[in-house]
């Protein structure tokens, strides 16, 4: 229901019939003239005309167009694979946002527990009142970090409504809890980037600039055709009626185009600089390709580095309050110390579900610049794009 899908897939329909045109210039044409109504005379004539490819032009332009429906094609998958990034992205957001605020309202109820012994450690003398404010403020802060956090829920879910066709109602729910992930090798087979969709469109883009280039100068040679026709008049004048009908005809002529104020020379060198054009921008296009695994491959392993090391630490601040519940249940220690563990605690979660978050989200980032995925057998060149009817 996307609509920037749809219109991919018009695309590649315009493409397809494009391209049904120009291969049809290949075969020979058939059409039925005639002229009867209230007159002396009635003609009635089948012709046929056919271009005899000789320098190859009619060809050229046929593959060329077949070239540009591939690349629509492949543009069409690889529109396929960034939604799905997209919508897996913003899937994962909105669960790495929803449990954000599960952890900064459990953070809130505890800052407010703080508020609740401030208040009564002032009204009992134990602490100034100024402690009260200071609790108070963090609070406020806190609260409004919710807010935020909530808009940004919102927003997350409205854009992933959009994105599946749907109306930006704020009603799609999700999951709690990130997918895991397992690890990836580090030594893909560069081929695996001939498999990119958009790399594909524009390999097909080159061919079809070189032979729409290959066209432009055979225009530049003569142009040879055939034609055939046959003809009956049926006429009350004395002449034409005493012919012999019908009358067939059959010719051959060429064109030689020998003064164009030099347009088909300024045709044949703006193909060859469009041809240099696509050449150079599928080598920039297969540089970009392999910065992009280089790169998530790296972030893979940095990131995977980052969540041991945050998950270490969650490990570590629910162990501390663990221990801190206890000195407070034995009366040794200030329940506000076990309140402010808990805080820290929970801030350590978060920043292990952020971490957590952009390991999934980069996940799908490889999984993307791969064009699918690092499994070889799977044949991800069987094009599930709409064909042309």
């Amino acid at each position: 229901n996307n609509r920037d899908l749809r219109a991919a897939a018009a695309r590649v329909d315009q493409a397809g019939a494009t391209a049904r045109m120009n291969g049809s210039s290949l075969y020979p044409s058939l059409g039925l003239q005639g002229l009867i109504g209230q007159t002396d005379t009635q003609i009635i004539s089948l012709g046929a005309s056919w271009e005899i490819d000789f320098w190859g032009r009619v060809r050229y332009q046929a593959r060329a167009a077949k070239s540009q429906y591939q690349a629509s094609q492949a543009d069409y998958r690889w529109a396929e694979q960034s939604l799905a990034a997209s919508v897996a992205n913003n899937w994962f957001n909105l669960i790495e946002i929803s449990q954000i605020i599960m952890l900064t309202e459990q953070a809130i109820t505890a800052q407010e527990s703080l508020l609740t012994i401030s208040k009564q450690r002032v009204k009992t003398g134990i602490s100034p009142a100024t402690d009260i404010a200071e609790t108070e403020n963090i609070l406020r802060g806190m609260r409004i970090d919710l807010s935020a956090l909530q808009l940004a829920r919102t927003q997350t879910t409205q854009a992933l409504e959009v994105l599946v066709g749907r109306y930006p109602a704020d009603a799609l729910r999700t999951v709690m809890k990130l997918p895991v992930i397992s690890p990836v090798a580090i030594d893909l087979p560069a081929n695996l980037l001939e498999r990119r969709p958009d790399l594909v469109a524009a390999e097909q883009r080159v061919a079809a600039a070189f032979d729409l280039e290959k066209a432009a100068d055979a225009a530049r040679l003569p142009t040879i055709s055939l034609n055939l026709a046959i003809t009956d008049i049926s006429s009350d004048i004395f002449l034409l009626n005493s012919a012999n009908t019908p009358i067939t005809g059959f010719s051959a002529g060429f064109l030689a185009p020998l003064f164009t104020g030099g347009y088909l020379k300024a045709q044949s060198e703006y193909y060859n600089a469009k041809q240099r054009e696509a050449a150079i921008a599928y080598g920039s296009m297969a540089l970009n390709a392999l910065k992009e695994v280089e790169g998530a491959l790296r972030a893979e392993t940095n990131l995977a580095n980052q969540a041991q090391q945050q998950s270490t630490i969650v490990s570590q601040e629910q162990e501390l309050l663990r221990k801190e519940d206890i000195r407070v249940r034995v009366g040794s220690r200030d329940p506000r110390s076990a309140l402010k563990r808990k805080q820290s605690a929970l801030y350590a979660d978060i920043a292990y579900q952020q971490i957590h978050a952009d390991q999934v989200n980069q996940r799908v980032a490889l999984m993307l610049a791969l064009g699918g995925t690092w499994n070889l057998e799977q044949n991800t060149t069987d094009s599930s794009a709409p064909a042309a009817k």
